[in-house]
C-alpha cells in the first residue's frame, strides 16, 4: 500500500478498525510517520525497536543501501489506554509482570504490556479493559446538535 502512494522508505503505519457486527476489517487511515498512542513504546517492547530512532537511521542513510536493521527481539506486546475521569489516576493496583510501562499523563490511565507468550497479553487486555472502564473511563456525552 505505501508504495502505490510513492513511500519508498521510512516509518508508516496503517489503521484498521474490526466491526464487531460483521466481523470484517474496515481500512481507516495510513500515514507516514509512527503512530500514535503510544504505539512505539509497544512496539519497543515487544521487539526492542525504537522506530523514532529506526526512521532517523534510514533518512540518514537514504536510499543507498547502508540501513540494516538492529536484531529483533519477537515478543508481544499491547497498550490499554483511556481517558480518565482522575487527574492522575494510580494504576498501581495492575501488578501482572507483564506491566512494563505505566503511562503517566494527566488524565489518563495506561499501560503497555509485554510477554512472550502470545496468549497472555489478548487475555490481560481483555481483563484490564473492563476494569480501566470501571475505574477510569472518563466519558463525555455528546452536545446537543443546533438547530438549524
Amino acid at each position: 500500500m505505501f508504495a502505490a502512494l510513492g513511500l519508498v522508505r521510512g516509518v508508516a503505519h496503517a489503521e484498521y478498525i474490526h466491526a464487531h457486527a460483521d466481523g470484517h476489517f474496515y481500512f481507516l487511515e495510513c500515514a507516514a510517520r509512527v503512530g500514535g498512542a503510544y504505539i512505539n513504546e509497544m512496539v519497543e517492547a515487544a521487539t526492542g525497536i525504537d522506530l523514532w530512532r529506526e526512521w532517523a537511521r534510514i533518512e540518514i542513510a537514504g536510499g543507498d543501501g547502508s540501513y540494516t536493521l538492529p536484531p529483533v527481539r519477537e515478543e508481544y506486546a499491547g497498550v490499554i489506554l483511556s481517558l480518565a475521569k482522575q487527574a492522575d489516576p494510580d494504576t498501581s493496583a495492575y501488578n501482572a509482570p507483564e506491566v512494563c510501562l505505566r503511562i503517566k499523563r494527566h488524565h489518563h490511565a495506561g499501560l503497555v504490556l509485554k510477554s512472550p507468550d502470545p496468549h497472555k497479553i489478548p487475555a490481560l487486555l481483555e481483563a484490564y479493559a473492563h476494569r480501566f472502564a470501571e475505574e477510569f473511563l472518563a466519558i463525555e456525552p455528546p452536545k446537543d446538535k443546533p438547530t438549524a
